[in-house]
């Protein structure tokens, strides 16, 4: 190709990038000018649609030109397509702050919210909690910029989902250093496999935003493990690697609880590689290994630092005894595995859906990423396929150890009866996954771009990650298309739950749906510990009549978040609409108070 027609393409990319951040620019300004006025059930639906036609053409142009032929004219046009897919995702996950959301976040994220209010108030400090990490980041955010600390903790949300955006194409560079891997792991990273709505979530909670953050620390590990051993004893790799540790554990001590087995993992790795025979010990993959730097002292400070954190935290006492008394139910025939899982199941046919449904949705990009990382095991380990890039079969070795290990935990806490635990370290696990699968997609298209031409491979692979990203980001943000209801959290409804609790005569109790009372007492008072005292009406207590329900007066707080998440995300599983009709004009039942988004009413248990 001649200079000139170099300089032609590289001016019509460059229109082409324009036109993407013009569009990424409307998106934004148009989601900014168009706020939550009320209760929103999915933000996927009440987003006007020129935000996502927005979104959708610079995410479009920016797998585009991301695969255009890999050359050095075109580098630089590469680097601003992958920064415009950034900041589509930026915006994408940003969308409640953009929107301006009062909140978005219930059950524990409310709590979290509370919590990170007392600090701020200083009713209570960061060493009573086992696990600080996001309430200080957002009590700091909201004190340097002046921001409510309701719209502070979304930012922290925000700024873990950059560092995982940011960081795992970077860890995927340590391992194969060229302009496709990072490429595919950028676009790998914008899956946001780890984020399953189960037990890891888009919004304030701290084992997500730890999660998260751990791809900082697999990025650290990397260089750490490939860095020179002639080098100092200390080494700046080494010195982040301990900081980040220390940092790991405030966040939160359960990530360094699963961070733990695959740090032992590996070492075992390093320790059978420099203990393997004069014959094994002409395996490449040995040899590799034995030049890395041990990770042994480490994974003891790893270990010495969480210890000394929990060891005051009974909490983390008390969990390990759980799983490991049900552990035990479930090997002598006592216990029930999966017991959330079989219940979720039965309400999901009860509506009309079915667990094959839901998992495909909620799964199914995650399944191609693990046959991808099952992929490359077969063919490093199995076939010993050979690649050009040194680091690989090491550090493939490293990650399927590390996975091993994540993979044992995970069925360990899934015949816990009753936990749910099992997705946080399904969470961690994609981590390691995205960071195996993106060197699997490299190897792969590197393979298919020698037998076919470049131009013909490149726009297989871009297809197939928009169809990925497409159902990946559709999940995200909880919504009825996964029988799901939005988190968000108005204005109205705080200030409703507020002037409730302020006005509550003592000798009467609240009483709610789904738990949601005890979780907003928490984000309004700023529990130190949780409450757990206020009732939720029972199915047959709305079904039956609530007057004759209950032997004293009760309070009784509805919200518009209640209905629309009970008729529309649940399709009336527990409570219908006709039965909370029903409930809220028997008499006996007055509307006392209602500001459009929160209702609360007057049980007057007598009335009959």
């Amino acid at each position: 190709m001649s200079t000139h027609s170099i300089a032609d393409d590289e001016i019509i990319t460059r229109l082409i990038l324009s036109i993407g951040f013009l569009a990424l620019a409307g998106s934004a300004l148009v989601a900014h000018a168009t706020p939550a006025i009320g209760y929103e059930l999915s933000i996927y639906s009440m987003t006007p649609s020129a935000v996502w036609v927005g979104l959708l053409v610079a995410l479009a142009i920016a797998l585009a030109v991301s695969f255009v032929p890999f050359s050095s004219a075109h580098r630089g046009s590469r680097s601003i397509a992958l920064a415009l897919g950034g900041l589509v995702m930026v915006v994408f996950t940003g969308l409640p702050l953009i929107r301006n959301y009062q909140y978005y976040g219930h059950h524990d994220a409310l709590t979290h919210l509370g919590w990170a209010t007392a600090i701020s108030d200083g009713s209570i400090l960061p060493t009573d909690l086992a696990y600080p990490g996001i309430h200080t980041s957002g009590t700091f955010i909201s004190a340097a910029i002046g921001i409510p600390i309701s719209r502070a903790m979304l930012f922290v949300t925000l700024l873990a989902t950059i560092i995982f955006l940011v960081f795992i194409p970077l860890c995927v560079r340590n391992i194969i250093p060229t302009p496709e891997a990072t490429t595919i792991a950028t676009f790998s990273a914008f899956l946001l496999l780890p984020i399953t709505t189960i037990a890891t979530h888009h919004h304030p909670h701290p084992m997500t935003q730890a999660v998260l953050f751990s791809a900082l620390f697999v990025y650290v590990l990397t260089k750490y493990l490939q860095s020179d051993q002639s080098e100092a004893v200390v080494s700046t790799a080494g010195a982040t690697l301990a900081l980040l540790s220390v940092a790991a554990v405030v966040y939160h001590p359960q990530l360094v609880a699963h961070l733990l087995p695959v740090a032992i993992a590996i070492c075992l790795v390093q320790f059978f590689a420099r203990r393997s025979t004069a014959e094994s010990s002409r395996s490449t993959v040995a040899s590799t290994i034995r030049s890395h730097r041990p990770l042994y002292g480490q994974t003891l400070l790893l270990l010495v630092v969480f210890l000394a954190w929990t060891a005051s935290v009974g909490f983390y006492l008390d969990t390990v005894e759980y799983i490991a008394t049900s552990a035990a139910d479930f090997i002598f025939g006592t216990g029930e595995a999966g017991a959330a899982v079989a219940s979720q199941g039965a309400s999901l046919s009860t509506i009309g859906a079915s667990m094959t449904e839901i998992f495909l949705k909620l799964f199914g990009t995650s399944l191609v990423m693990i046959l991808l990382v099952a992929g490359l095991i077969v063919a490093v380990f199995g076939l010993g396929v050979r690649t050009q890039y040194e680091a690989v079969p090491a550090m493939t070795a490293y990650f399927t150890a590390g996975l091993a290990a994540l993979g044992a935990l995970f069925v360990l806490y899934f015949i816990a009866s009753g936990s749910e635990i099992y997705f946080r370290v399904f969470g961690l696990m994609m981590v390691f996954a995205i960071v195996l699968g993106s060197v699997a997609i490299t190897i792969g298209f590197t393979s298919l771009s020698r037998r076919l031409s470049r131009r013909s491979v490149q726009p297989i692979f871009s297809v197939g990650f928009a169809i990925l990203l497409v159902a990946s980001l559709l999940v995200i943000f909880p919504s009825p298309y996964i029988y799901n209801a939005s988190p968000h959290v108005t204005d109205s409804s705080m200030n409703g739950y507020e002037t409730a609790f302020a006005n509550q005569s003592d000798d009467i109790e609240f009483v709610g749906l789904r738990g949601t009372i005890d979780r907003f007492d928490d984000a309004i008072h700023g529990n130190e510990e949780r409450m757990r005292s206020h009732e939720s009406a029972s199915e047959s207590a709305v079904e039956d009549g609530l007057v004759s329900s209950y032997d004293s007066d009760r309070y009784l707080i509805l919200t518009k978040a209640d209905y629309e998440r009970e008729q529309h995300a649940y399709h009336g599983l527990r409570y219908t609409e006709q039965d909370l009709q029903s409930a809220t004009t028997e008499q006996g039942v007055d509307r006392i108070q209602s500001n459009g988004d929160f209702e609360l009413y007057y049980i007057n248990a007598g009335a009959e």
